[in-house]
């Protein structure tokens, strides 16, 4: 990390050459204090000249966030770890700057300390020097943390210690940046957001830790015990959530949240996709990265962390989409490549899914969907939305109970943690309701469901 000094020195010589480019190349190393837009801040932020000019703070299709997992409340004196996510689709390069303070003093009263963890922040006083290991002086108490250098990484990551008693409301400021990469200072756009934490004396929100049950994760298709890479995962417990919600408002652009109402999930130390909250549900894409073996599961909400649950995670864990049960088996929906009409038909067992109209037919080809088949090439990270329907690079089989069926390919990821497999029905199958089963890298799918067949 170049020192302030240094950036400094940079950012003299900027102005003494009057050479536009070494001043946006200046601000790459972050900018001056006092720019997130609270009180006694720029209420520009960094939407200046001199600095990043496009449009107005706050008129760009993206925005700034920063991540609370144990929601927006503290604990006097127990340090909470926020990440800061700037979004716009098509631009380049992110930065940012964020600031704590009183709610009752919310232009000078600072408000607990920050801390680097990664390397990639770093933290000024109100004199705009560093904060030396002795804290920012009386005279220049105010802090701010932002980047140490811009980059295509959109997310920062950084611990935040409350003040040690109890000091009312803090008020917490951000300013994103979304830079072009021009190296100009046109066609940048900039963001602010600002948020309210309020104390807390019980180690978070004030109700009951979150509890996960005992093989309470499951692949959230046919609710097998343990986990895998890309692959949905259903959380049960008690006091997960205090709303029900989906992520239909939290998508951004073409990201995905990491956190949802407050709600937050590690797999393996690897923050989750969340795709839904409930008090004793939570949905969840777990990352590329988690690896295998024995891994704890945790999930933070506004009253703290859940206690670790130690769960196996495998390199796939195949699952059929199958939504509905009945007589206690899973029955899958697929739907016939053939359209009807112009329409999709839906194939499987009548009755259980209002969709379905009829049986598969011998010999006509189905899409039929699952999650948990593994790696893909490319590899998509489980925070972006799909495009491109990457390829499985795994063998599949796929067999309608003892009868391997044939199908198009390897089977493509065509959404978040969903994949497609264009299955031939095998022309001597009978009438009835058979096993649809898949085997990839030595793993088999759950034996207990079903796909009918009707001719």
């Amino acid at each position: 990390m170049i020192s302030i000094q240094r950036k400094n020195l940079v950012r003299k010589a900027a102005v003494a050459l009057c050479a536009l480019p070494l001043v946006v190349y200046a601000y790459i190393l972050g900018p001056d204090r006092r720019v997130t837009g609270a009180p006694g801040d720029s209420a520009q932020a960094c939407a200046q000249a001199g600095c990043h000019t496009g449009t107005a703070v706050n008129t760009g299709p993206g925005r700034v966030q920063i991540e609370f997992p144990g929601g927006t409340t503290y604990v006097p004196g127990q340090k909470q770890r926020w990440t800061v996510r700037v979004t716009d689709d098509g631009q380049r390069a992110f930065g940012f700057q964020a600031t704590a303070r009183l709610e009752s003093n919310p232009s000078a009263g600072q408000a607990g300390t920050f801390t680097n963890i990664d390397g990639t922040t770093q933290i000024l006083c109100d004199d705009n020097g560093n904060r030396p290991a002795a804290g920012c002086g009386a005279n220049f108490q105010v802090e701010f943390i932002e980047h140490a250098r811009a980059g295509s990484a959109n997310t920062f990551t950084f611990e935040w210690t409350p003040p040690a008693t109890n000091v009312g409301n803090v008020r917490v400021y951000v300013a994103g940046n979304a830079a072009n990469g021009n190296a100009a200072t046109t066609g940048d756009r900039i963001y602010t957001a600002n948020y309210t934490l309020t104390p807390s004396t019980g180690g978070g929100g004030g109700g009951n830790r979150p509890v996960i049950s005992q093989g309470g994760v499951a692949d959230g298709f046919n609710f097998g015990a343990g986990v895998a890479p890309t692959t949905w995962t259903a959380i049960f417990g008690t006091n997960l959530a205090t709303v029900t919600k989906t992520w239909d408002d939290a998508i951004r652009g073409t990201t995905l949240p990491t956190t949802l109402e407050g709600v937050t999930v590690s797999i393996n130390g690897k923050p989750a996709t969340i795709s839904f909250v409930s008090p004793g549900q939570v949905n969840v894409l777990a990352p590329t990265d988690i690896g295998t073996g024995t891994m704890n599961v945790i999930l933070t909400n506004a009253n703290g962390e859940s206690a670790p649950l130690a769960v196996t995670g495998t390199a796939v864990k195949p699952a059929f989409y199958a939504p509905f049960a009945q007589n206690s088996r899973f029955y899958v929906t697929s739907v016939a490549t053939a359209l009807q009409n112009g329409q999709p038909v839906y194939v499987g067992k009548q009755g259980v899914d209002p969709r379905v109209t009829r049986g598969a037919r011998p010999g006509e080809i189905l899409q039929v969907f699952g999650t948990g088949f593994g790696a893909t090439n490319p590899v998509v990270p489980t925070t972006q939305i799909v495009s491109g329907a990457p390829a499985v690079t795994s063998q599949v089989r796929i067999r309608f109970g003892e009868t391997v069926a044939t199908f198009a390919g390897t089977g493509n990821l065509v959404a978040a943690g969903l994949y497609q497999f264009n299955v031939t029905v095998p022309a001597t199958l009978a009438d009835g309701d058979y096993p649809l089963i898949a085997e990839v890298g030595g793993v088999t799918s759950s034996s207990n469901v079903y796909i009918t067949v009707q001719r």
